[in-house]
């Protein structure tokens, strides 16, 4: 799959704003998903999310080589966001505990970036088709998040690479990278993921299909 977003970084750095915010309208649902299966928390996800960009907008030390893609950047920023956030949570939920103290409650990050996207059909398409056409995509939109659901509920190892795969369409040699594994570890990993996966569709009473 193309990595679309190294043109669009390189019209931001040569100063075209809109560059930015096309970055961000292709990205951010992938970032969003891949950020929750860490977090589990919405408003926190949305926020890291958002933390991602804001990295990206100050600090531009994205250097293109042969062996790392631009998406692969931005995801390696969002899981080290990811993990730092699950280990101060953790930290503070030790300090509350010791301490017997108030809880903190983080400030909500307004929407720096506005909402999310509509998608429609064209105007000129045939009604007869349109019925049809949103039926199928509203079952593609249930199954998707019956899986999403399903793999939010396995063990961190395979749902950090079964969503980097199959939502966000990366090959095992990027998870590779993004996820500080080899790529044979990240193989095993999505066949043993995919097996756990059947299994906890199944229990639910879900339609296992063959991802």
């Amino acid at each position: 799959m193309q990595d679309d977003g190294i043109e669009l970084y390189r019209r931001f750095l040569d100063g075209d704003e809109r560059g930015l915010e096309e970055l961000i309208a292709l990205y951010r649902h992938g970032l969003f998903r891949f950020i929750y299966g860490y977090v589990h928390d919405e408003a926190l996800a949305e926020d890291l999310m958002q933390e991602v960009f804001i990295q990206l907008y100050f600090h531009r030390s994205f250097k293109e080589r042969d062996d790392a893609g631009f998406k692969t950047y931005l995801y390696k920023i969002a899981r080290n966001k990811s993990l730092n956030e699950i280990k101060k949570r953790k930290r503070k939920r030790e300090v509350s505990l010791d301490a017997l103290t108030e809880k903190n409650v983080s400030p909500a990050t307004s929407d720096l970036f506005g909402g999310d996207t509509a998608a429609s059909f064209s105007e000129d398409e045939q009604a007869r088709f349109q019925s049809a056409a949103a039926d199928e995509a509203l079952e593609s939109k249930q199954r998707a998040q019956t899986v999403h659901t399903a793999i939010n509920r396995l063990k961190e190892e395979y749902r950090e690479v079964l969503l980097l795969r199959y939502f966000d369409d990366l090959p095992p040699e990027k998870i590779a990278k993004i996820t500080k594994r080899k790529v044979k570890q990240v193989y095993n990993l999505l066949a043993r993921g995919k097996i756990a996966l059947k299994e906890e569709l199944l229990a639910g009473g879900q339609r296992y299909e063959d991802i």
